[in-house]
Protein backbone atom coordinates (compact mmCIF):
# COMPACT_ATOMS: atom_id res chain seq x y z
CA UNK A 1 0.00 0.00 0.00
CA UNK A 2 2.93 2.35 0.74
CA UNK A 3 4.09 2.01 -2.84
CA UNK A 4 0.65 3.03 -4.08
CA UNK A 5 0.71 6.25 -2.04
CA UNK A 6 4.31 6.93 -3.09
CA UNK A 7 3.35 6.54 -6.75
CA UNK A 8 0.31 8.77 -6.19
CA UNK A 9 2.51 11.39 -4.53
CA UNK A 10 4.89 11.27 -7.49
CA UNK A 11 2.07 11.78 -9.99
CA UNK A 12 0.62 14.71 -8.02
CA UNK A 13 4.08 16.20 -7.61
CA UNK A 14 4.65 16.10 -11.35
CA UNK A 15 1.28 17.72 -11.99
CA UNK A 16 2.10 20.41 -9.42
CA UNK A 17 5.43 21.16 -11.11
CA UNK A 18 3.82 21.29 -14.57
CA UNK A 19 1.12 23.68 -13.30
CA UNK A 20 3.73 25.82 -11.55
CA UNK A 21 5.73 26.16 -14.77
CA UNK A 22 2.57 27.14 -16.62
CA UNK A 23 1.80 29.75 -13.96
CA UNK A 24 5.36 31.07 -14.06
CA UNK A 25 5.34 31.38 -17.87
CA UNK A 26 1.95 33.11 -17.79
CA UNK A 27 3.16 35.56 -15.15
CA UNK A 28 6.26 36.30 -17.24
CA UNK A 29 4.09 37.04 -20.30
CA UNK A 30 1.90 39.31 -18.18
CA UNK A 31 4.84 41.28 -16.76
CA UNK A 32 6.45 41.57 -20.21
CA UNK A 33 3.17 42.90 -21.58
CA UNK A 34 2.91 45.44 -18.76
CA UNK A 35 6.50 46.60 -19.35
CA UNK A 36 6.02 46.94 -23.12
CA UNK A 37 5.37 50.47 -24.30
CA UNK A 38 2.03 50.70 -26.15
CA UNK A 39 2.67 52.53 -29.43
CA UNK A 40 1.24 52.72 -32.92
CA UNK A 41 3.21 51.46 -35.89
CA UNK A 42 3.73 55.02 -37.11
CA UNK A 43 5.00 56.14 -33.69
CA UNK A 44 7.46 53.25 -33.55
CA UNK A 45 8.82 53.98 -37.02
CA UNK A 46 9.23 57.67 -36.11
CA UNK A 47 11.06 56.79 -32.90
CA UNK A 48 13.42 54.47 -34.76
CA UNK A 49 14.10 57.10 -37.41
CA UNK A 50 15.03 59.69 -34.79
CA UNK A 51 17.47 57.35 -33.07
CA UNK A 52 19.04 56.33 -36.38
CA UNK A 53 19.55 59.95 -37.41
CA UNK A 54 20.92 61.16 -34.08
CA UNK A 55 22.80 58.09 -32.87
CA UNK A 56 23.16 54.79 -34.71
CA UNK A 57 20.92 51.90 -35.74
CA UNK A 58 22.21 49.44 -33.07
CA UNK A 59 21.31 51.99 -30.39
CA UNK A 60 17.60 51.52 -31.03
CA UNK A 61 16.04 48.78 -28.93
CA UNK A 62 12.53 49.25 -27.65
CA UNK A 63 10.17 46.74 -26.03
CA UNK A 64 6.76 47.61 -27.44
CA UNK A 65 3.21 46.48 -27.89
CA UNK A 66 1.58 47.46 -31.15
CA UNK A 67 -1.31 46.42 -33.35
CA UNK A 68 -1.81 46.57 -37.09
CA UNK A 69 -2.89 44.83 -40.25
CA UNK A 70 -0.98 41.82 -41.53
CA UNK A 71 0.42 41.95 -45.07
CA UNK A 72 2.94 39.74 -46.95
CA UNK A 73 6.51 40.95 -47.12
CA UNK A 74 8.43 40.31 -50.34
CA UNK A 75 6.88 37.03 -51.46
CA UNK A 76 3.23 36.17 -51.76
CA UNK A 77 1.20 34.43 -49.11
CA UNK A 78 1.19 30.63 -49.31
CA UNK A 79 -1.79 28.26 -49.13
CA UNK A 80 -2.19 26.56 -45.75
CA UNK A 81 -1.92 22.74 -45.97
CA UNK A 82 -5.38 21.80 -44.70
CA UNK A 83 -7.67 24.42 -46.23
CA UNK A 84 -5.59 25.98 -49.01
CA UNK A 85 -6.33 29.47 -47.64
CA UNK A 86 -3.55 31.99 -48.43
CA UNK A 87 -1.61 32.75 -45.23
CA UNK A 88 1.54 34.60 -44.17
CA UNK A 89 1.96 32.20 -41.23
CA UNK A 90 0.51 28.79 -40.52
CA UNK A 91 0.96 25.69 -38.41
CA UNK A 92 -0.49 22.32 -39.35
CA UNK A 93 -0.55 19.25 -37.08
CA UNK A 94 -1.84 15.76 -37.81
CA UNK A 95 -2.41 13.45 -34.85
CA UNK A 96 -3.20 9.74 -34.70
CA UNK A 97 -5.89 8.98 -32.11
CA UNK A 98 -6.10 5.61 -30.42
CA UNK A 99 -7.76 4.01 -27.39
CA UNK A 100 -5.44 3.40 -24.48
CA UNK A 101 -5.95 2.04 -21.01
CA UNK A 102 -9.36 2.57 -19.41
CA UNK A 103 -10.63 3.50 -22.88
CA UNK A 104 -8.88 6.87 -22.68
CA UNK A 105 -8.04 8.68 -25.89
CA UNK A 106 -4.33 8.85 -26.66
CA UNK A 107 -2.74 11.18 -29.21
CA UNK A 108 0.47 11.01 -31.18
CA UNK A 109 1.71 13.67 -33.60
CA UNK A 110 2.48 12.01 -36.93
CA UNK A 111 2.98 15.09 -39.13
CA UNK A 112 3.62 18.80 -38.63
CA UNK A 113 4.25 21.74 -40.97
CA UNK A 114 5.04 25.37 -40.27
CA UNK A 115 5.48 28.51 -42.30
CA UNK A 116 7.36 31.15 -40.36
CA UNK A 117 8.43 33.67 -42.95
CA UNK A 118 8.61 37.39 -42.02
CA UNK A 119 5.59 39.54 -42.82
CA UNK A 120 4.62 43.21 -42.56
CA UNK A 121 2.45 44.83 -39.91
CA UNK A 122 0.95 48.05 -41.26
CA UNK A 123 -1.06 50.89 -39.75
CA UNK A 124 -1.60 54.49 -40.74
CA UNK A 125 0.65 54.27 -43.79
CA UNK A 126 3.62 52.99 -41.76
CA UNK A 127 4.93 49.43 -41.53
CA UNK A 128 7.28 47.21 -39.53
CA UNK A 129 8.61 43.73 -40.25
CA UNK A 130 7.65 40.86 -37.93
CA UNK A 131 9.76 37.70 -37.89
CA UNK A 132 7.53 35.00 -36.32
CA UNK A 133 10.25 32.38 -35.86
CA UNK A 134 10.26 31.02 -32.29
CA UNK A 135 7.43 33.37 -31.36
CA UNK A 136 4.72 32.46 -28.87
CA UNK A 137 1.47 32.52 -30.81
CA UNK A 138 -1.96 33.00 -29.30
CA UNK A 139 -3.88 32.20 -32.46
CA UNK A 140 -7.24 30.37 -32.35
CA UNK A 141 -7.71 27.14 -34.28
CA UNK A 142 -8.78 28.01 -37.82
CA UNK A 143 -9.80 24.51 -38.94
CA UNK A 144 -10.00 21.07 -37.34
CA UNK A 145 -11.03 17.92 -39.14
CA UNK A 146 -11.29 14.39 -37.79
CA UNK A 147 -11.24 11.41 -40.12
CA UNK A 148 -12.27 7.98 -38.85
CA UNK A 149 -9.62 5.32 -39.48
CA UNK A 150 -10.54 1.96 -40.96
CA UNK A 151 -8.65 0.12 -38.20
CA UNK A 152 -6.46 -1.70 -40.70
CA UNK A 153 -3.08 -3.23 -40.17
CA UNK A 154 -0.07 -4.75 -41.88
CA UNK A 155 0.42 -8.36 -42.89
CA UNK A 156 3.57 -10.27 -41.87
CA UNK A 157 3.12 -13.78 -43.26
CA UNK A 158 0.83 -15.62 -40.84
CA UNK A 159 0.72 -12.68 -38.49
CA UNK A 160 -1.15 -9.41 -38.77
CA UNK A 161 -0.10 -6.28 -36.89
CA UNK A 162 -3.25 -4.39 -35.98
CA UNK A 163 -3.11 -0.60 -36.16
CA UNK A 164 -4.66 0.78 -32.94
CA UNK A 165 -5.47 4.11 -34.60
CA UNK A 166 -9.20 4.82 -34.54
CA UNK A 167 -9.09 8.28 -36.14
CA UNK A 168 -6.80 11.01 -37.40
CA UNK A 169 -7.24 14.64 -36.45
CA UNK A 170 -5.83 17.45 -38.57
CA UNK A 171 -5.62 20.94 -37.09
CA UNK A 172 -4.62 24.21 -38.72
CA UNK A 173 -3.72 27.59 -37.26
CA UNK A 174 -3.07 30.46 -39.65
CA UNK A 175 -2.61 34.22 -39.99
CA UNK A 176 -4.12 35.60 -43.18
CA UNK A 177 -3.32 38.83 -45.02
CA UNK A 178 -5.64 41.56 -43.82
CA UNK A 179 -5.98 40.11 -40.31
CA UNK A 180 -5.49 42.36 -37.30
CA UNK A 181 -2.65 41.29 -35.02
CA UNK A 182 -1.05 42.52 -31.80
CA UNK A 183 2.71 42.02 -31.39
CA UNK A 184 4.59 42.29 -28.08
CA UNK A 185 8.37 42.17 -28.26
CA UNK A 186 11.62 44.03 -28.83
CA UNK A 187 11.88 46.25 -31.90
CA UNK A 188 15.24 46.86 -33.58
CA UNK A 189 16.47 48.61 -36.68
CA UNK A 190 17.45 46.32 -39.55
CA UNK A 191 18.66 48.40 -42.46
CA UNK A 192 15.96 50.96 -43.17
CA UNK A 193 13.21 48.88 -41.55
CA UNK A 194 12.04 48.33 -38.00
CA UNK A 195 12.04 44.63 -37.22
CA UNK A 196 10.47 42.67 -34.36
CA UNK A 197 11.78 39.18 -33.69
CA UNK A 198 12.30 36.75 -30.82
CA UNK A 199 15.47 37.08 -28.74
CA UNK A 200 16.81 35.12 -25.80
CA UNK A 201 15.98 37.86 -23.30
CA UNK A 202 12.87 39.20 -25.03
CA UNK A 203 10.43 36.57 -26.41
CA UNK A 204 8.01 37.63 -29.11
CA UNK A 205 4.25 37.21 -28.70
CA UNK A 206 1.71 37.24 -31.53
CA UNK A 207 -1.92 37.46 -30.50
CA UNK A 208 -5.23 38.30 -32.13
CA UNK A 209 -6.37 39.93 -28.88
CA UNK A 210 -5.90 43.61 -28.14
CA UNK A 211 -3.25 44.52 -25.56
CA UNK A 212 -5.66 44.85 -22.62
CA UNK A 213 -7.38 41.56 -23.38
CA UNK A 214 -4.01 39.83 -23.79
CA UNK A 215 -2.82 41.08 -20.41
CA UNK A 216 -6.02 40.05 -18.65
CA UNK A 217 -5.94 36.61 -20.27
CA UNK A 218 -2.31 36.05 -19.27
CA UNK A 219 -3.00 37.15 -15.68
CA UNK A 220 -6.09 34.93 -15.43
CA UNK A 221 -4.36 31.85 -16.84
CA UNK A 222 -1.39 32.33 -14.55
CA UNK A 223 -3.64 32.57 -11.49
CA UNK A 224 -5.61 29.48 -12.47
CA UNK A 225 -2.45 27.47 -13.05
CA UNK A 226 -1.00 28.57 -9.70
CA UNK A 227 -4.14 27.46 -7.88
CA UNK A 228 -3.86 24.06 -9.56
CA UNK A 229 -0.21 23.85 -8.55
CA UNK A 230 -1.12 24.51 -4.91
CA UNK A 231 -3.86 21.87 -4.91
CA UNK A 232 -1.65 19.23 -6.56
CA UNK A 233 1.26 20.13 -4.30
CA UNK A 234 -0.82 19.77 -1.13
CA UNK A 235 -2.16 16.46 -2.41
CA UNK A 236 1.38 15.21 -3.05
CA UNK A 237 2.45 16.16 0.49
CA UNK A 238 -0.56 14.40 2.03
CA UNK A 239 0.02 11.24 -0.02
CA UNK A 240 3.70 11.25 0.96
CA UNK A 241 2.87 11.62 4.64
CA UNK A 242 0.39 8.76 4.46
CA UNK A 243 3.01 6.55 2.78
CA UNK A 244 5.59 7.40 5.44
CA UNK A 245 3.32 7.07 8.48
CA UNK A 246 1.54 3.85 7.53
Amino acid sequence: MDLVFLAFAGILGRLAWTSFREARDGHARWTRGLAATPVTVAELVAMAGSVRDELDAPAFRQVVSLSGTVEPLDDEARPAPLTGVDSVWFRFVEEALSRGRDDREERQVVAEQRRERPFRLTDGGAEVVVDPRDARTEIPVAERRRVTDDGGGREFGLFRLVDPTVARERTEWRIEPGARLTVVGEARLSGDRVRLSAAADHPLTLTVAERGDHLERSRSRSGTAMRRAVVFGCGAVVALLVAVLT
